[in-house]
């Protein structure tokens, strides 16, 4: 299986986003220094758009919503707390900042609004941001019923069909396609859950071999028709607890999360 892209940039992966306009945007940190760095390919081409960017602020942000090309970045109320406050709003076309707010807090948005609060001594007085320009459209008062009302039509307005993410496997299914993931755990000391997807013909999964107090993550696809092997690789070697959110399909393509640092993509025609 030949690979189609390899983001490796020798930092910690927190964040995989990609936007509807298949914009692929990975937000790294640094743990020894906690600053964070931010990529983004057009996954379409493969063309990078940027690499290991950064703004003036080094640590204090994180990656709040991908609305079609713009990213909408967050700051921290204070160093070391998990609290959010201000942001603002990056364009991938332009590649600059289009405005920023750093009174407000993000609650959250869509293509063309964020909804964001003031936070008050009783409460939370909560507004709507035209998400082009920064500008305050709407007030929403303290109505939280609204907001909420709001949030869920947001909500399900946003569609996952395109993606697929592992669920357990229960051992107790009896159906020969999965013949393939009780043969290949059977020849290894398996602790904890395996985790699998069916796509087409193909069976996906992943799990935990134990070995010397550690853990080594497999991971492997197997044909349905056969059970035969397709590919395997190691996601993880020698880690110290399990390591989910390994692995994922969006359209055609597979994504492979390898040590907490690389990003290894293939295209499949599934």
């Amino acid at each position: 299986m030949k690979r189609y892209l390899k983001h490796s940039n020798k930092k910690q992966i927190w964040r995989i986003l990609i936007s509807e306009t298949d914009k692929l945007v990975i937000e790294e940190r640094d743990p020894k220094t906690r600053e964070v760095f931010f990529s983004c390919y057009e996954l379409s081409t493969k063309a990078k758009i940027f690499s290991n960017f950064q703004f003036e602020e080094k640590a204090w942000i994180g990656i709040e919503a991908v609305e079609k090309d713009i990213i909408v970045f967050h700051f921290y109320l204070k160093p070391d707390m998990p609290q959010h406050k201000g942001f603002f709003a990056y364009d991938l076309k332009q590649k600059k900042i289009l405005w920023r707010n750093e009174t407000l807090t993000y609650f959250f948005s869509d293509n063309e609004k964020i909804v964001a609060f003031q936070q008050q001594f009783e409460g939370r007085f909560y507004v709507e941001i035209k998400l082009q320009t920064g500008e305050v459209i709407r007030n929403l008062g303290e109505d939280y019923t609204l907001v909420n009302s709001l949030n869920e039509e947001v909500r399900a307005k946003k569609s996952y069909d395109d993606y697929l993410f592992p669920e357990v496997f229960n051992p107790l299914i009896d159906e020969p396609q999965f013949d393939c993931i009780r043969n290949s755990v059977s020849r290894f000391s398996v602790s904890g859950r395996v985790e699998y997807f069916q796509n087409g013909d193909f069976l996906f999964f992943t799990f935990h071999e134990k070995k010397d107090e550690k853990f080594i993550q497999h991971f492997y696809i197997c044909t349905t028709a056969d059970g035969s092997l397709f590919y395997s690789d190691v996601l993880n070697k020698n880690i110290k607890d399990y390591a989910v959110d390994s692995f994922f399909f969006y359209k055609k393509f597979l994504f492979l999360l390898k040590e907490k640092q690389i990003v290894e993509i293939f295209k499949m025609n599934i």
